[in-house]
């Protein structure tokens, strides 16, 4: 199954993409965690599985479906129904981002969803918005000026939506709130809109002036197309302690927390065993040393020391044997 996930040079047909599946339909519950999560983030943004698959897959707790639920194109209208209907927020969040939602989709998620799953609706380009789902809008901006301010930036940007909006304002509609009328018969929509500010991607992450959200970088380093290394170079030029924690706990398959007790305690040989397991250079980690030294206001005067022992360790017929056992 391994092999398979990792191989990008053969385009799989469509009777190999069923027993491939197949095979880890009937498996799945038997794989432990981390083999669970390297099939997540090869196959996640791929169409090497079935749809059947891609729906078991945004089952799973909120760490290992994320990817699936955000970008798989193999999630069925179905799959995505069932998850704004009875998913959690945060899973219903990821999906809010995606380009293929219906507008029965993204009424039942203006519907049960809390608002920040509301907001990046509307900060998504692709989402429909039926003339039901603007109703609702409407009805939360009268008392929520969040949610006020996101329908001006929306109009602002969607034509259609716009049109919407005009078309509303035209059968002189009570729930249009009185600012946004305004906004709309003066054609000022930049002063409402301007009142929130863009929303933030959690844990977005810029290598090289492109933006990968913290589950993209994930896939990228296990499709190849990243090192592992080059991204935590740059959390650490960015002083993204979070964001570098989530990678290096998602890469060794740790608990963000034991990884971020660890990487903030004194223990420095336990630091060390523990980046050891995510294969990086030791130049990376003398750069991890400076930065942590940085974030915890340390003295730096151990890192020369403290990378030889990292290098010497590298070297350790060990630790090789270690790093073949876990391909």
């Amino acid at each position: 199954m391994g092999e398979y996930a990792r191989s990008e040079e053969h385009q799989p047909s469509e009777m190999e993409r069923e027993l491939f599946s197949g095979i880890v339909l009937t498996v799945f519950n038997q794989l432990d965690r981390e083999a669970r999560y390297e099939l997540v983030v090869r196959l996640a943004k791929t169409d090497r599985i079935v749809s059947e698959l891609a729906d078991r897959l945004a089952q799973e707790d909120y760490e290992l479906s994320e990817p699936v639920i955000e970008c798989s194109p193999m999630i069925s209208q179905n799959g995505l129904m069932r998850i704004a209907q009875a998913g959690g927020n945060d899973k219903r969040l990821s999906m809010a981002r995606r380009a293929d939602l219906s507008e029965k989709i993204c009424d039942t998620l203006i519907a049960r969803s809390s608002r920040d799953v509301v907001h990046a609706l509307l900060d998504n380009p692709a989402a429909p918005f039926s003339v039901k789902g603007t109703l609702a809008l409407l009805i939360f901006a009268n008392t929520e000026p969040d949610v006020l301010a996101w329908i001006a930036k929306r109009a602002i940007k969607d034509e259609q939506f716009l049109k919407t909006q005009m078309e509303i304002l035209e059968t002189n509609c009570p729930l249009i709130p009185a600012p946004l009328r305004k906004a709309l018969e003066t054609g000022d929509l930049e002063r409402l809109a301007n009142s929130i500010k863009d929303l933030p991607r959690d844990g977005g992450i810029e290598l090289d002036g492109v933006k990968y959200s913290r589950h993209e970088a994930s896939i990228q380093i296990a499709n190849g197309e990243l090192s592992f290394d080059a991204i935590l170079r740059t959390l650490f030029e960015q002083e993204r302690l979070d964001a570098a924690i989530w990678l290096i706990s998602r890469k060794i398959n740790l608990a963000d927390e034991v990884v971020s007790d660890t990487l903030k305690s004194d223990a420095d040989g336990a630091i060390m065993r523990l980046m050891l397991q995510t294969g990086i250079h030791e130049k990376t980690y003398r750069d991890f040393l400076k930065a942590r030294s940085g974030w915890l206001d340390r003295s730096t005067r151990s890192i020369p020391e403290l990378v030889m022992r990292y290098k010497a360790e590298l070297r350790n017929p060990r630790y090789y044997s270690q790093q073949l056992a876990a391909q």
